[in-house]
């Protein structure tokens, strides 16, 4: 898949998310509930400042530090998710086929020595994105609560 198409659907599926849990109310946003963190704010947190992570590595920071963006509300959760995608869009346009296929080595949060392409870190960014959305699908659901179908199929009949 292209590279441009596939950060295109990631920020989609990013602020339509945000969008959808604006629309239910703040208190959605920080209710605790169970799950892998303990609210939507606090998967924000994480999604949001791994995604900083992963953009950190790719510019070849080895051991970069977790960065925490302000998520304290929907909105700020949504500025600093554009703010960074901003950022990203940035970086990637800046690099050659070739930077993209680069192997870079980098040190997980645990310390293990690991070694990707960009590219593969760009997906591994979606992926880990996606997965979380679930999370927040489920802590929707059991707040009784519709979630939202952010589905790649979604994404393309938008943006056709």
């Amino acid at each position: 898949m292209n590279k441009d198409k596939l950060f295109s659907y990631h920020k989609w599926a990013t602020l339509t998310c945000l969008d959808h849990i604006k629309s239910l109310g703040e208190e959605i946003y920080v209710r605790e509930g169970m799950n892998s963190f303990a609210s939507i704010q606090q998967t924000m947190e994480h999604v949001l400042g791994v995604e900083k992570l992963w953009l950190m590595r790719m510019n070849q920071v080895g051991q970069p530090t977790f960065e925490r963006l302000d998520v304290s509300t929907v909105a700020k959760a949504k500025e600093s998710a554009m703010l960074l995608h901003a950022e990203m869009e940035l970086y990637f346009a800046s690099l050659t086929d070739e930077q993209w296929q680069e192997i870079l080595k980098f040190k997980t949060m645990r310390g293990d020595d690991l070694e990707n392409t960009r590219e593969e870190m760009l997906f591994t960014v979606v992926n880990h994105a996606s997965y979380h959305r679930g999370q927040i699908t489920s802590f929707l659901r059991q707040f009784g609560k519709e979630g939202i179908a952010l589905d790649y199929i979604y994404f393309q009949k938008q943006n056709r």
